[in-house]
């Protein structure tokens, strides 16, 4: 293991003293200046840093290919007296953040695949209710790599999470913490049922959700670029779920959020990626399986899917099979619940925030790239849907028209048949609005 990181190697570099470190971790150690060997102390004669050491690298390999799978049984089933039984709980949770977190995403999400396989999910799950504040924010992050792997899982960890023992992570003074528990929320918000979320997120109580939205705004204003969007959306769902008032601050802070994420991704690849994820999660159409199908839903409504010529029944429209099946076909309530969130967060869009939101997503439509003219357009589905089923519409057309010509564009030039279908039913429910 490095002795900076204190993980696995994954790219192990050795220095002219003879010890080794991971690449990136000496790399950083330069970077500040430091001209000595981390462990011994010894001026280097270079600070460059060494090819890889493919010689302990393929033995690295080789032992994680013989030893994961019977260490992640071990790790996931600890046994003994009470005592004992904490001693390897303890440690068990210490193996598996190695076994989860520390390698590529592949050989992660392989080792989270077969953890669940394992049944240890429930493990994961009852360190996190009875281990001390460390370990709730390392089984924090492995519940999130878990998700991450099979979000199927998602909705068990929902149920049977020990909801305290997140906000109490929420509330910690520890940076690692509290980061882990934001992003643990989030991924739990992103439920099939919207009546599971609300049912989720109803259980705190008042008092303590508004604490919680203090503590997600200033975790908000000091994020990564790439985690505000997620953050934003989380926000929104607090504070729509308990202030009904005009004016809310947090709900502002999180509209003009999403609004600057808007304006990034025009030049930011990566805020553009977690910009549309957060946009679709907003859309509230997730199957069981974790697959985000607002699209495919929208589509499947439009009769893009029932058409003659098609033999085989596609992945999208299985997946919106399965999302009707166990929602809308066989639960108004849960319909209602969806229609409800959209159109309190249509609103919240249009009369919240101090940037125009309008104007940012205006320029996304028309920005080019085909993945966020998408998000863009299946957003502006369900916001302009939402806009129209208001008995008594708070605004006019004309306040939309810098939306309008940009759908026209898409309608009239786009080169993609799902875009101008996309275009069409948002344009329809345009003139459902007065004016």
């Amino acid at each position: 293991m490095c002795p900076l990181t204190g993980h696995i190697f994954e790219d192990p570099v050795t220095l002219e003293t003879g010890q080794t470190y991971e690449r990136v971790a000496i790399m950083e150690w330069f970077s500040k200046g430091n001209k000595t060997c981390p462990v011994t102390g010894k001026t280097l004669e270079y600070q460059t840093v060494p090819f890889t050491n493919s010689i302990l690298k393929r033995l690295i390999d080789s032992w994680k290919s013989k030893h994961s799978r019977s260490m992640l049984s071990s790790a996931s089933r600890p046994m003994g007296s009470p005592r004992e039984h904490e001693y390897k709980a303890e440690a068990a949770v210490f193996i598996l953040e190695q076994l989860l977190t520390v390698f590529g995403r592949e050989e992660n999400t392989a080792n989270a695949k077969h953890l669940l396989a394992l049944g240890g999910l429930q493990f994961l799950i009852q360190r996190f209710r009875y281990g001390n504040l460390d370990e709730k924010t390392r089984v924090a992050a492995l519940l999130s790599t878990c998700i991450e792997a099979d979000p199927s899982c998602r909705n068990h960890v929902a149920r049977h999470v020990d909801k305290e023992g997140v906000l109490e992570l929420l509330h910690c003074k520890e940076v690692k913490s509290r980061s882990n528990a934001v992003f643990l929320l989030f991924d739990l918000i992103c439920l099939n049922r919207r009546k599971d979320v609300r049912f989720f997120l109803s259980g705190l109580q008042k008092e303590v959700i508004v604490s919680s939205m203090h503590i997600l705004l200033l975790f908000l204003q000091s994020c990564s670029l790439e985690q505000k969007p997620s953050v934003a959306v989380l926000l929104l769902h607090l504070d729509l779920l308990v202030d009904q008032q005009k004016y809310s601050i947090y709900r502002e802070e999180a509209v003009d959020t999403i609004t600057s994420a808007l304006d990034t991704s025009l030049f930011d690849e990566k805020a553009r990626e977690t910009c549309c994820r957060a946009l679709l999660i907003m859309g509230a159409r997730i199957s069981l399986s974790g697959t985000v199908i607002t699209q495919d839903y929208i589509l499947q409504k439009a009769g893009f899917y029932n058409r003659p010529e098609l033999d085989v029944i596609s992945q999208p429209e299985l997946d919106v099979l399965e999302y009707n099946a166990t929602n809308i076909l066989t639960d108004t309530e849960e319909e209602e619940a969806v229609e409800d969130w959209l159109i309190r967060l249509s609103t919240s869009l249009v009369s919240d925030g101090k940037k125009s939101f309008l104007d940012s997503f205006s320029q996304c439509l028309s920005c080019g790239h085909r993945e966020m003219t998408k998000v863009c357009l299946i957003t502006m589905v369900w916001f302009s849907s939402s806009l129209a089923s208001l008995p008594e519409s708070e605004f006019q057309l004309s306040a939309f028209s810098v939306l309008i010509s940009k759908l026209k564009e898409n309608l009239e030039n786009s080169e993609w048949v799902e875009h101008k279908i996309l275009a069409a039913t948002s344009l329809l429910n345009f003139t459902k609005i007065p004016g």
